[in-house]
């Protein structure tokens, strides 16, 4: 019988979203998860592999509940003549264009390296969103390749469903949703969702094919939600009705289902999502990028709707989206009192709960039988730090400091240390990357 391995992190300073902080103390680890954490010196136990946090700070590892890996070879992609006026233009423009050129090794490409980046921001598991319309089948495998299988994290994969492509890649891109969610599903590791674009691509007799599919796997459902005044104006035009109404004729806003954005909703669609059990994801930054407005964050909270926050594929710093989530509050409101930390920790604590649902095991906490998925954070506080104002230092020492981790742990397993990542040669990575990217923008 195989020995489980046991890992002792000590001299940590520990802190997790939920309260608990230890100015000095120890986590003992027994194969994927938690088996213990105290105060003070750590145990003596025979054959532990012991590490050393000298003193800094030790946190559950970050969640990120919406991603577009695919997006990760965009950057300083060149587009003559850009100047998009509107959301619709810049989907068109860019992101229609990019993920049309993308090919398999591009996609796997993609991901290892926008893997490589979320875990260097302290991130240990990605809700992916993915389009690759000239390359679907398989398209799921390849990010599971890259971000499961080599880097270690945990991924919940879905393929765009969409439209815009015609009937032929709408109905492979449900097959791959299918596909992997029936082949590439692996407990505890890689999970999936039933993925859509949006409303205003999807035809109600795509939305009828991909809810029938997605019904005998048990499969939630991922899509952007009324991110762009292009979705409400179509779903009234054509349908007499908002978006969420329309997508909750077809069951979509279920258990599990991922609502991204939701900026443009009327006080009738707050209402129905404070009625169903689905989870809106906020992206603050990506929306202030795209000029699409902020999504109602405050008035969401106060009906007791499930936020949880993502990146959209605009970098991969969580704690960065969470202070920006606050700023931007602060801004639409009016009042610099909304947004405090007890809402961000519960925002914070969304992503947790999402990630517990789909890889069935209790995240973000510091306590026996949680995952250790962990982050020892490159940070010495200039100023005391407590349970009350730690998330203060993580959110503020992003901006003032260069916030990065020493030591990311995914299921008891070291995945970057000293700032380097052993699985994979990044140098080598980043020149097949650079190299493809230069490739695909010549094709756009």
């Amino acid at each position: 019988m195989d020995t489980v391995m046991v890992k002792i992190i000590e001299n940590a300073v520990l802190a997790d979203f939920t309260g608990a902080f230890l100015d000095k103390g120890y986590v003992v680890i027994e194969g994927e998860r938690i088996e213990r954490v105290g105060a003070g010196p750590a145990p003596e136990i025979p054959g532990a592999e012991r590490i050393d946090a000298e003193g800094k700070l030790l946190t559950p590892g970050l969640i990120n509940a919406h991603g577009h890996l695919y997006s990760t070879l965009a950057r300083g992609m060149p587009l003559a003549d850009f100047s998009p006026r509107n959301f619709r233009e810049i989907l068109e423009g860019l992101w229609w264009k990019l993920d049309r050129v993308l090919g398999l090794e591009e996609v796997y490409l993609s991901a290892l390296v926008g893997g490589i980046w979320h875990l260097r921001r302290g991130i240990t598991a990605i809700f992916d969103h993915h389009a690759s319309p000239s390359a679907i089948e398989g398209s799921l495998s390849q990010i599971k390749r890259a971000v499961v299988d080599e880097l270690g994290m945990r991924a919940d994969l879905c393929y765009e469903v969409t439209d815009r492509g015609g009937a032929a890649e709408r109905d492979a891109g449900i097959a791959e949703n299918v596909r992997f969610a029936g082949e590439g599903r692996a407990p505890g590791h890689a999970a999936a969702h039933m993925g859509l674009h949006a409303s205003f691509t999807l035809s109600d007799e795509s939305l009828e094919k991909a809810v029938a599919a997605a019904e005998p796997l048990n499969l939630p459902f991922h899509v952007h939600l009324a991110e762009g005044k292009e979705d409400p104006v179509d779903s009234l035009q054509k349908y007499g009705m908002r978006t969420a109404e329309r997508l909750d004729r077809f069951g979509i806003l279920a258990e599990g289902s991922l609502l991204i954005h939701g900026i443009q909703l009327s006080g009738a669609e707050l209402e129905l999502l404070s009625e169903r059990p689905a989870s809106l994801v906020h992206n603050p930054r990506s929306n202030m990028n795209n000029a699409v407005g902020a999504a109602p964050i405050t008035k969401m909270l106060a009906r007791g709707i499930k936020v949880g926050i993502g990146t959209d594929g605009f970098g991969c710093d969580i704690l960065g989206e969470l202070l920006a989530a606050r700023l931007l509050a602060h801004h639409v409101t009016g009042d610099p009192t909304v947004l405090g930390d007890g809402d961000l920790l519960k925002i914070l604590g969304h992503n947790y709960a999402l990630a517990e649902r789909f890889f069935g095991l209790p995240f973000g906490k510091l306590a026996s039988g949680y995952a250790a998925d962990l982050v020892i954070w490159n940070y010495r506080p200039p100023t005391p730090i407590d349970a009350d104002n730690f998330l203060s230092h993580l959110l503020f020492a992003g901006i003032s400091e260069a916030l990065s981790p020493d030591v990311v742990m995914v299921a008891g397993e070291v995945k970057l240390s000293g700032g380097e990542i052993p699985a994979v040669d990044e140098g080598s990575i980043l020149i097949r990357a650079r190299e493809k990217a230069a490739e695909i923008w010549k094709r756009l």
